[in-house]
């Protein structure tokens, strides 16, 4: 039997340290429980996402407030590789840099200058603010991450940013737009400009397009960015096709991340893009398109359309200014001609009455003197030399007092048709001997009101300049017909020659009074000016296009004034 060596007393003695020290433990036990309560309340209670990741890269712990950031649970993410975090593009360097930190572990507060994106639960990103720092524990080391959403501090950063970029460009197109530029040239700076603006996802391609004033179309005036190779798809575009076209026809901005099935105008080869079509109006009216290109999958951003949008803005007001300015240069050239025409007609009218009074004398008595002298002398012909020059100045006269007439014209109901049917017969035996050949295209219009006396005199002129223009014969084409518009119809007549045209230098010149492209003898410069004071006067216009070797045409507009009696009738 083995001997008890401890006594009674020794043996109590210890069994009062053993419940003193199991006390004492549990004491401990309850501290750490009641310090590890108050610091896991208190990092639930961060703002921040907090996560605790090993130096096998998994995650080991987090806070409440990381399910309401990344959408896991705890228990959905603990246990699991940190890449699950990260987005795709940042895995391959991020576990690098995680390896490195590890190895040389340091304080890395929020805010440095590392542009972060973080992956949530649904596959989501967004930007971040991440403070780390390690953390030593009895079995291993830790890194400790803070994890800050700053969606909305980034947003209101872009806005900002954005709001520098809109005023700062807008300050710089109204200053381009005061510069002695074409509007076409003042278009392309812009491009350059706006194309060219940092932290926007566009390419730097692109066109502005002005709408037809006459046509449904939108017209290319300026592009940026195309090579040879990638050159731009259409430089005409009809109103409501195609993308760009139905966001005009709508004036709506309209979107498209590649060239889906809306792209009705492209070719195979054509490179691979996606669009902005921004509609360029102001109020209702609109003026063109702003079309910029931009990668193909690229999406559809806000802040790029507010910005393109307050361009489209900017340009509608530009070309508001540059068409009120030369609408202004317009009218200040018509009211300096109007002038001066009209001292013109006052100082033409009193030269040529003073001159018709001795003229007729001369005229009379030349003729008179012409029938009493012998045929075949030296004196017949001087007269006849005297009888012809004072025909071509008494045609002069008419020609003046008829440019520097005020009379109103004398509206009456006539058939357009007969009338040019009798100028053509009174100069019937004119054209045949200039073997001229006569061509007839009349539609069969109503009679109409118009100054009868006026539209003769137009196309006497008219006819006359046709047959000097063709001295060695040709053809002469009339034709009429009526186009109806959504306001007023206009009936018109075309009158076309094969004579020698006009070059474009004469062009410029031929309203002008006085200027003539005939020699002295032939004309006094005044035919051309008379037509188209008599077009003006009965509401209409005259027109001309012409090209050097192969004839020009004549267009006249006559306003369709149709008869009460007629009106009733409908």
């Amino acid at each position: 039997m083995k001997k008890i060596d401890k006594t009674k007393a020794e043996l109590l003695r210890e069994l009062e340290e053993t419940k003193k020290l199991a006390q004492e433990l549990n004491n401990s036990q309850a501290e750490f429980d009641k310090t590890r309560a108050k610091y896991e309340k208190l990092l639930d209670s961060t703002p921040d996402a907090m996560l605790f990741v090993n130096t096998q890269n998994k995650v080991v712990l987090v806070n409440a407030q990381f399910e309401n950031v990344f959408g896991y649970s705890q228990d959905e993410i603990l246990g699991k590789k940190l890449d699950v975090l990260v987005p795709d593009r940042y895995k391959k360097n991020h576990s690098k840099m995680v390896q490195r930190f590890f190895e040389s572990p340091n304080v890395r507060p929020m805010g440095s200058h590392f542009e972060i994106y973080a992956r949530r639960k649904d596959g989501g990103e967004f930007p971040a603010d991440i403070s780390l720092s390690p953390l030593q524990t009895d079995e291993e080391l830790l890194i400790t991450a803070a994890v800050r959403d700053i969606t909305k501090r980034k947003e209101a950063e872009e806005q900002i940013e954005l709001n520098y970029y809109i005023q700062k460009v807008t300050n710089s197109m109204l200053k381009i737009s005061l510069e002695p530029l074409s509007l076409e040239e003042q278009f392309d700076s812009i491009l350059d400009l706006i194309l060219n603006v940092p932290n926007l996802s566009l390419q730097s391609k692109g066109a502005i397009f002005l709408k037809d004033p006459v046509a449904e179309v939108l017209a290319l005036k300026a592009q940026h960015g195309f090579t040879e190779e990638d050159s731009l798809p259409c430089t005409e575009i009809p109103l409501g096709h195609c993308l760009c076209g139905k966001s005009a026809a709508m004036s709506k901005l309209m979107y498209a991340e590649d060239m889906e099935p809306i792209h009705e105008i492209h070719d195979a080869g054509m490179f691979p893009h996606g669009h902005y079509c921004v509609p360029i109006v102001s109020g209702k009216k609109l003026y063109g398109l702003l079309n910029v290109y931009i990668r193909e999958g690229h999406k559809r951003s806000d802040r790029e359309e507010d910005f393109l949008t307050s361009v489209a803005s900017t340009l509608a007001t530009i070309i508001e200014r540059d068409r009120a300015e030369q609408e202004k240069k317009d009218l200040q050239q018509q009211l300096a001609q109007a002038e001066k025409l009209a001292a013109l007609g006052r100082f033409t009218a009193n030269i040529a009455h003073e001159i018709r009074n001795p003229l007729t004398s001369v005229g009379g008595f030349a003729r008179r003197l012409d029938k009493s002298i012998a045929e075949n002398t030296r004196e017949k012909e001087y007269a006849n030399i005297i009888i012809s020059e004072v025909t071509r100045l008494e045609k002069i006269l008419k020609n003046i007092l008829s440019f520097s007439r005020e009379g109103l014209p004398n509206f009456t109901e006539n058939n357009l048709s007969e009338v040019i049917e009798r100028v053509l017969l009174m100069n019937e035996d004119l054209f045949n001997g200039k073997a001229i050949a006569i061509n007839r295209s009349f539609e069969d219009l109503p009679r109409f009101s118009f100054d009868k006396d006026m539209i003769i005199e137009v196309l006497e002129n008219i006819f006359l300049n046709a047959v000097d223009s063709m001295s060695g014969g040709g053809s002469l084409t009339v034709s009429t017909e009526k186009e109806v518009g959504p306001e007023e119809s206009n009936v018109i007549i075309r009158i076309q020659d094969t004579g020698e045209g006009i070059s474009d230098e004469q062009m410029g010149m031929i309203f002008e009074p006085f200027y003539t492209t005939k020699p002295a003898e032939h004309g006094t410069g005044l035919g051309l000016s008379i037509t188209r004071k008599i077009m003006e006067s009965l509401g209409g216009t005259v027109e001309i296009e012409s090209e050097v070797g192969k004839g020009s045409v004549v267009i006249l507009s006559l306003p369709f004034r149709e008869n009460e009696n007629h009106r009733q009738a409908k």
